[in-house]
């Protein structure tokens, strides 16, 4: 699958207990939220790798520079 669109999603790493954000790049499939992770392929040809969906529910338009998204969830 290669993606027509690459966002950038901005979202909380926990890391040794101290909580990080981050920016990771996110595609789409019809409705469904993607992070990729890593991508595989050759430049143009590109397909995520490791990739995890993301719940809707908890992702919201945000342009601030390269920012599209905002993935906000409290576990």
């Amino acid at each position: 699958m290669h993606p027509d669109r690459v966002y950038h999603v901005e979202h909380v790493v926990t890391i040794d207990g101290a909580k990080l954000y981050a920016v990771t790049d996110m595609i789409f499939n019809g409705e469904q939220p993607i992070a990729v992770l890593i991508w595989g392929g050759k430049p143009g040809k590109e397909y995520p790798l490791v990739s995890v969906p993301l719940d809707p529910a908890h992702l919201s338009e945000h342009r601030d520079g390269q920012i599209t998204h905002r993935y906000e969830r409290l576990d």
